[in-house]
């Protein structure tokens, strides 16, 4: 009962127990029943100075409250609980002693300021004043009687009020451990304190129930100072947690000495004719009040303390953060600033703040990174182009174009144009979960010229080597001349022709390498003969095929 998981108190508390217990187990003598009446006086005066304490720390809960309701309140009315469940289990017990009492000796004797009162027998409990009834027992006659604590506590035969007490005493228990469950070693203390086990007899002989241990065949003051007892360890679970909670209050407050006053923006660069918006707050804010924040002019007085000068004004604060709007007139930088005034334990404290802005015409640039038109690609190319607004981050843009699509791609762009002519790229953002209109601009809109057509072995001066045309790596290849767009062509078909015996020879196949009948052709012709090749068509990206025209080669 004093082990390690015991507050000081609590010990102290289990240290009279255990002499209880003790002389119990000694012969009951007149001299030992004496020394019973002077540790229950001990455990009664032990609850009162518990009592007292607690009351002066509830009185605190109550300030604390008037002045934060918010944040004290919740803590306040938990240990109003608290205090409700432990006043009616030490009232019910104080009862319950009186009844015993009277049971025993028929009239009780009170002590009352240290004067004793007798109060005849027939004289109930609810007879008596308040002062009375809480009053310390003078003097116990029947000291010895062990029948009559039973009669009242027990439930063979007794009027069983014992049952309902440690049922009222388990609750409590509950209520306390829901409290403090942060607290492992409050919340074991309390498990230990209210521990209602049955008890085992001596030799094996099985086991007694919690009140039969302590009332059954139990001297009639022993039984007293057992409830006076209970009722020290309710006091003194009492204190230990309603100090717990308050402390908790401490632990949920903010401490402003290091505080420094803030002012965020979602954004300082803002459009003229928009609105500037910022929140305005005490780095350490406490939400469970507001503070009030000047703007305007400020200076730092000799004594150190911060004032507004000249005109200033207040702005609304919701939630700890005031909220500052004003409509933009005139382009350029902007400043702003102000004092917040903030209650602390040490006063009303001054932070000051200062913020600026610059304030712009909306613009919009739609750069296109490759050239300053854009082309008919098909599906697979689009035109890369930049978009940007300055001030306005690029994923909150959206782009349109009323001649064909507009593809995302990373930070960037890109425009698939559908039809020859021109095409508007229009951009809105999203600005305050608003979508507006950032512009448009125009572009020209061209089909992609014609690639030009080779050998993938380059032509020199239009001649090539015999060998070198009837290698079998040798094919027509059709590329972009001096176009910044990769676009491929693939050349699906061409006809190839030379004057052989007087006669000139033509041959058409597909794909672009030459057949077996173009290469005998060319076999059979010497240094210096002309070869014409025509019909090449390419087919471009889109799958679109051209006719790339001819190509005159001389063979060396």
């Amino acid at each position: 009962m004093a082990g390690n998981k015991l507050s000081p108190r609590q010990k102290m508390i289990g240290m009279m127990y255990l002499v209880l217990t003790a002389l119990l187990a000694l012969n009951v003598s007149k001299t030992v029943l004496d020394a019973f009446a002077k540790i229950n006086g001990s455990l009664y005066t032990t609850s009162i100075n518990f009592s007292n304490k607690n009351n002066e720390v509830y009185a605190q809960f109550e300030n604390a409250a008037k002045t934060n309701p918010s944040k004290a309140g919740p803590w306040r009315d938990k240990a109003y609980s608290v205090k409700e469940s432990a006043d009616a289990i030490v009232f019910d017990i104080q009862r319950l002693k009186y009844e015993l009492v009277a049971a025993g000796d028929g009239k009780v004797s009170l002590s009352i300021n240290g004067q004793e009162v007798i109060k005849e027998k027939g004289t109930t409990f609810d007879q008596l004043s308040k002062t009375e009834k809480f009053a310390s027992f003078y003097e116990v006659n029947m000291k010895k009687d062990r029948n009559k604590s039973w009669e009242i506590m027990g439930y063979d035969g007794g009027k069983d009020q014992g049952t309902p007490m440690v049922q009222d005493l388990t609750d409590f228990k509950s209520l306390l451990v829901s409290y403090t469950t942060n607290n492992l070693s409050i919340s074991s203390s309390l498990e230990t304190t209210f521990d209602f086990s049955d008890v085992e007899k001596k030799k094996g002989e099985g086991k007694d129930t919690w009140l039969e241990s302590n009332f059954k065949d139990m001297p009639l003051i022993a039984a007293v100072t057992i409830l006076s007892k209970i009722q020290a360890d309710v006091r003194n679970a009492e204190a230990d947690v309603i100090n717990f909670l308050k402390q908790e209050i401490d632990a949920t407050s903010l401490k402003f000495t290091g505080a420094e006053a803030i002012q965020i923006a979602p954004s300082n660069y803002i459009f003229l004719g928009d609105t500037f918006k910022a929140d305005v707050f005490i780095a350490a804010k406490d939400s469970t009040q507001n503070p009030t924040i000047y703007l305007g002019d400020y200076e730092l007085g000799e004594d150190g303390q911060y004032t507004m000068v000249g005109d200033y004004d207040t702005i609304p604060v919701n939630g700890g953060k005031g909220k500052y709007a004003i409509k933009t007139r005139a382009e350029g930088y902007k400043k702003w600033g102000g004092l917040i005034a903030m209650k602390t334990d040490a006063g009303t404290q001054m932070y000051p703040f200062n913020g600026e802005y610059q304030v712009a015409k909306q613009s919009l640039v739609v750069s296109p990174t490759k050239m300053n038109v854009l082309y008919i690609l098909g599906d697979q190319i689009g035109n890369p182009v930049d978009i940007s607004v300055p001030g306005v981050p690029k994923d909150k843009l959206i782009a349109y174009c009323d001649n064909g699509k507009v593809v995302k791609k990373g930070s960037s762009w890109e425009i698939f144009p559908t039809k020859v002519g021109k095409a508007n790229i229009s951009v809105s953002a999203d600005i305050d979960g608003e979508r507006r209109s950032m512009g448009k601009m125009e572009f020209r809109v061209k089909r992609v010229p014609s690639p030009v057509a080779d050998f993938n072995a380059k032509l020199k001066n239009g001649k090539i080597k015999k060998n070198v045309l009837l290698g079998n790596s040798t094919k027509l290849i059709a590329y972009m001349e001096d176009f910044d767009f990769d676009l491929k062509y693939k050349v699906v078909g061409f006809t190839l022709g030379a004057t052989y015996n007087g006669f000139f020879q033509p041959y058409t196949t597909k794909g672009a390498r030459l057949d077996d009948n173009m290469k005998n052709l060319i076999k059979n012709l010497p240094k210096g003969s002309q070869i014409v090749i025509s019909n090449i068509m390419a087919k471009g990206p889109d799958g679109r095929q051209e006719n790339l025209g001819a190509l005159a080669i001389t063979m060396n």
